[in-house]
């Protein structure tokens, strides 16, 4: 497919060719990061992604009950762990701040934990940044800015890494099965001055080890998407504790739906203000590009680190767990609590009331519920230095997987 850039201020489209033109055909993760993270115009590093609602919403976009009900969770860990003197809990990818925002007005009412608490947001995008400093500030609360390599200098510590929506962001390689076995998706120039997506023989021998070692035979055809970036991040990140806990919130399967002949095409999608769709190589810069999750890869980066995987469930289910129906608001008002940080929807009486009750629960509902976003996103949690493994987000009456197994 032949496609160009809708912006020619930004003309992202004449630096892609022109690498192109030195280097030869790229293969799709790099072109895919070219547009995502490139300093001067990517997607994310230009503030355009984030959740705030252009293109996407993320769930602590739709509704506080993540933050707040996550706050919950951390503060167990923390009792879990022995009360530490400093708990770190690091955000990546914060997004607009919404969800940093939630949690630490919740955190701040919870006296022992606050003081041991240190939150940290690692952010490489200064306009992303900048926003959610902003909110933070607007809400009287503060976080610590720190980069990955910062982190790392500073040695291990006791504490929470969190991921919300940020793995399916990482570029991936499209590999598709030939009669003459796995071929990689390329993107090459097409006159005049266009691109397209050739095949090319795979260009890492790390690709032909995780199709291996993940027992994936390419049917004739066969498109799968390999997320080799997400990988290397668990293992990374999970050498930053000492002991404690790994969140990750997402959309995924497990290897064995995820690779499955019956997928043709993988689940590389693009959005576009609220728009979902495969064109892939146009607005350049200017689209979300998003893949599902291996939830088997990451476990077995996890433990290749040495984590155990504590538990792999809905996202619907560990909100449950934790309480979610506590914020759910009565639809005169009364009742249980609601809003971003637990007090009561305001709106007052009469219809303006009702309209602002009735959207907070449909948020609520949409980020809760199984059907919608509940049940589309999943929660891995994984524990480092054998952390206690009886939190309330993984507790009965939920079933909770893991590698196919009850926890």
């Amino acid at each position: 497919m032949n496609a160009a850039s809708p912006d020619p201020a930004l003309d992202p489209r004449s630096e892609i060719l022109a690498a192109i033109g030195e280097r030869g055909p790229m293969p799709f993760a790099r072109y895919m990061d070219l547009c995502l993270y490139h300093p001067r115009w990517g997607y994310y590093t230009r503030g355009v992604g984030g959740g705030g609602g252009r293109d996407y919403l993320t769930s602590s976009g739709m509704h506080g009950v993540l933050g707040i009900l996550v706050a919950r969770q951390a503060e167990e860990m923390w009792r879990r762990l022995g009360r530490p003197a400093r708990f770190d809990f690091v955000e990546f990818g914060p997004g607009e701040g919404q969800f940093a925002r939630d949690f630490l007005e919740t955190a701040r009412g919870r006296a022992g934990f606050a003081a041991s608490l240190r939150y940290v947001l690692v952010e490489r995008s200064q306009a992303l940044a900048a926003r959610q400093a902003a909110r933070l500030a607007a809400a009287g609360v503060a976080a610590t800015v720190r980069t990955l390599e910062d982190l790392e200098r500073e040695g291990a510590r006791a504490g929470c890494l969190f991921a919300n929506e940020v793995l399916d962001a990482f570029p991936v390689h499209r590999v598709v099965g030939t009669p003459d076995g796995p071929q990689e998706v390329h993107v090459t120039a097409a006159p005049p001055g266009h691109l397209e997506e050739i095949l090319l023989p795979l260009s890492d021998a790390a690709l032909s080890r995780f199709l291996e070692e993940a027992g994936i035979a390419l049917e004739d055809g066969q498109e799968v998407d390999l997320n080799l970036e997400a990988t290397l991040f668990v293992k990374r990140v999970t050498r930053l504790l000492s002991r404690g806990y790994v969140i990750l919130v997402d959309y995924g399967y497990e290897a064995r739906e995820l690779y499955d002949p019956a997928r043709r095409r993988g689940t590389l999608r693009t959005y576009h203000h609220h728009r979902i769709g495969e064109e892939f190589l146009e607005r350049p810069g200017d689209q979300d590009l998003t893949a599902h999750l291996d939830f088997t890869a990451l476990r077995k980066a996890g433990q290749a680190a040495g984590a155990r995987c504590l538990g792999l469930t809905t996202q619907a289910r560990f909100l449950l767990a934790l309480g979610a129906l506590d914020l759910l608001p009565e639809p005169d008002g009364s009742g249980r609590p609601a809003g971003r940080d637990g007090s009561r929807p305001s709106g007052g009486a009469g219809v303006a009331g009702w309209l602002a009750r009735f959207r907070e629960r449909e948020a609520l509902k949409e980020v809760v519920l199984p059907g919608r976003m509940g049940e589309r996103f999943h929660v891995m949690l994984l524990g480092v230095g054998n952390p206690p493994e009886d939190l309330t987000g993984l507790a009965h009456p939920w079933e909770v997987q893991c590698a196919g197994e009850k926890t």
